[in-house]
């Protein structure tokens, strides 16, 4: 993270100006690459049909740009107050027929105010505004665990000692405004339940909110309430690494998911870094609608010399619809890398990357998109590319 003192000149009406300095910290997140496939064209990505996720090196097809100010603007009886703008542009690499890089997809992904350390709030902090919020992510997969990101307000991290307590009201005020749906995301973190690990507890209830439309005198259909709670417990140095252990569960109407998911890290060797994730999801939906979903996965990145690495990832998933036939796909990725730095998380970083994937019949049939234009009558597939990642 970078910080730089601005000088801000504001003119006010009324006055001849005025000149507030300003903390401004800048930081961000960066992917963007290309690549082919081996019979002919663009790079494309392999993930399974009814999985929650992919497992990500060398199985990128996109950009993301997402650009970080945070601006210290004032403090007041031992708070800090702030205001966030982050820009965020997407770009998934497509439509098919186009040949236009710069045709992006850009919004404000956070845009939110807030203050910090307030006493008052046993030192937590108060916010409103737009933001990234609740997650919590696994690493070599990619996945939200837990995520209410979108518009809202709360109050976050009160500290009582035992735990860091949060609250938040999520609601998106650009749905209709006779039928809309809101989040009220709780979590408690910090939770010492063990020597060398804490638990954290994040629960979130959801509802509708709607009235008649008096232009139209439609009433909204009904939707159905819905709740999720999750437990995550960190333990750390246990079998030479650091391991997260979850359990979830949300309903929605008649719905449900439920899954476990034990994540660890660890280093092989000195230079060698090893990230396992494993995840079982149960879903349960109307009309034999539902499946089981089976992953297992790592990546070892090993350090060369200088600022030369190497890294493999395996992934393996598995899908039983509870209507169907079981679809298996695994994906093979080795890369060589260049980075600054000799830590596995080193940035900014540029990988040369040879992806292989197989699958069954099954997954055969519900393949989609680029990747069954390109290999639709094959049971296996092979893309190469380059990439460059960074954060700082």
């Amino acid at each position: 993270m970078k910080k730089t003192t601005l000088i801000a000149a504001m003119a006010l009406a009324g006055m001849a100006g005025a000149v507030q300095a300003v903390e401004l910290s800048y930081s961000g997140y960066v992917r963007a690459g290309t690549g082919i496939n081996v019979r002919g064209g663009t790079q494309v990505c392999f993930g399974l049909a009814g999985a929650d996720t992919k497992w990500r090196l060398g199985n990128e097809c996109d950009y993301v740009i997402e650009p970080n100010f945070v601006a210290k603007l004032a403090s007041y009886e031992g708070s800090d107050w702030y205001v966030h703008v982050m820009p965020s542009v997407y770009h998934g690499w497509g439509p098919q027929g186009t040949n236009e890089p710069d045709t992006l997809t850009t919004r404000f992904g956070q845009i939110y105010a807030y203050g910090d350390k307030i006493s008052g709030l046993a030192n937590g902090k108060v916010w409103a505004g737009r933001r990234f919020y609740n997650r919590l992510q696994t690493g070599i997969n990619d996945q939200f665990l837990e995520n209410n990101d979108g518009n809202g307000a709360g109050i976050e991290e009160m500290d009582f000692g035992a735990a860091k307590v949060s609250v938040a009201f999520m609601m998106d005020p650009n749905n209709e405004a006779t039928n809309n749906r809101f989040a009220l995301p709780i979590r408690a973190t910090g939770i010492k339940t063990l020597p060398n690990g804490e638990l954290s507890v994040y629960v979130t209830p959801s509802a509708q909110l709607k009235s008649k439309n008096q232009v139209t005198l439609v009433e909204p259909a009904d939707q159905p309430k819905g709740i999720a709670v999750g437990l995550y417990q960190t333990v750390n140095g246990a079998l030479g690494g650091n391991w997260l252990l979850g359990f979830k569960h949300d309903k929605t109407g008649d719905v449900k998911n439920t899954r476990v998911i034990a994540q660890y890290g660890s280093s092989l060797t000195p230079a060698t870094a090893l990230d396992v994730v494993a995840e079982y999801r149960i879903n349960t939906a109307p009309n034999d609608g539902g499946n089981k979903w089976l992953a297992i996965g790592a990546r070892t990145d090993t350090h060369l010399g200088g600022p030369f690495r190497l890294l493999f990832e395996a992934g393996h998933d598995q899908v039983k619809p509870d209507a169907g036939d079981t679809r298996n796909m695994t994906k093979f990725t080795v890369a060589a890398a260049a980075s600054a730095g000799k830590d596995a998380g080193s940035r900014p970083t540029v990988r040369l990357f040879l992806t292989h994937a197989i699958w069954n019949e099954a997954a055969r049939q519900t393949l989609s998109g680029r990747t069954q234009e390109v290999f639709g009558d094959k049971k296996s597939g092979t893309s190469i590319g380059i990439q460059a990642e960074t954060w700082w």
